[in-house]
């Protein structure tokens, strides 16, 4: 059995060989706090020094590549799995008009470059459409939701919010505030215009992927037609 003065003298020889208090602690079984008085005033040449801050950097660069490698196994899984629940779906409703519906406007109008689901459009009857769709086929309901309208200035004291409001059925809360979109033009052209409204979900990165999926499930499924 060592002394303690042995102790010492080996973790002195261990850190002026570059290794970390938790490798030293690994081979010299003393407290922390020990081992810390034992090595704070330690002088350490310039090449020792060096040895140290490349092996610390060392085992940093190890330990982020490491964790690195997790998180995309644990990503690759999670897709995996987000497939596998895909293709059930899709198989569970592939005769539905309205799951092939939903699929097809978001292919044409959707978000696909963003970290969720978004849909906008103008058209009000093709926003209940999507809303009715995500109520059938996902976790989400219209009261759930975020919606943001955009609209020209020429429009913004007309009070869309209220009437696209009345019209999905939903609270005002759930309105963020409305972004008014540039234009040159001073008079309405189009009387009936109600601004683009975005049905924003919060996160939804995985429906995002899953959406993903069905979509490139759904050509699969007419190309075999």
């Amino acid at each position: 059995m060592r002394s303690l003065v042995q102790e010492k003298e080996m973790a002195i020889t261990l850190r002026k060989q570059g290794h970390t208090y938790k490798e030293i602690l690994a081979v010299v079984p003393v407290a922390k706090s020990s081992l810390s008085l034992w090595l704070k005033d330690l002088p350490l040449t310039k090449a020792e020094k060096n040895l140290l801050k490349h092996r610390t950097d060392s085992n940093i660069s190890r330990g982020r590549i490491k964790a690195a490698t997790a998180i995309r196994l644990n990503h690759f899984a999670r897709n995996q799995q987000l497939l596998i629940n895909a293709k059930e779906d899709f198989e569970k409703y592939y005769n539905e008009t309205l799951f092939h519906t939903g699929i097809a406007l978001y292919w044409a109008e959707g978000a696909k470059r963003s970290e969720m689901f978004l849909f906008t459009n103008s058209d009000e009857v093709m926003i209940k459409v999507m809303l009715m769709w995500m109520e059938k086929y996902t976790k989400y309901n219209r009261h759930e939701l975020g919606y943001r309208l955009y609209i020209h200035h020429p429009f913004m004291h007309e009070n869309w919010e209220a009437w696209w409001q009345k019209y999905l059925g939903v609270d005002k809360g759930t309105f963020k505030k409305t972004i008014l979109k540039p234009t040159n033009l001073g008079i309405k052209k189009r009387p009936n215009y109600k601004g683009c409204l975005r049905v924003e979900v919060p996160k939804s990165s995985e429906l995002l992927m899953k959406m993903k999926f069905w979509m490139n499930l759904q050509v699969e499924y007419h190309l075999k037609q």
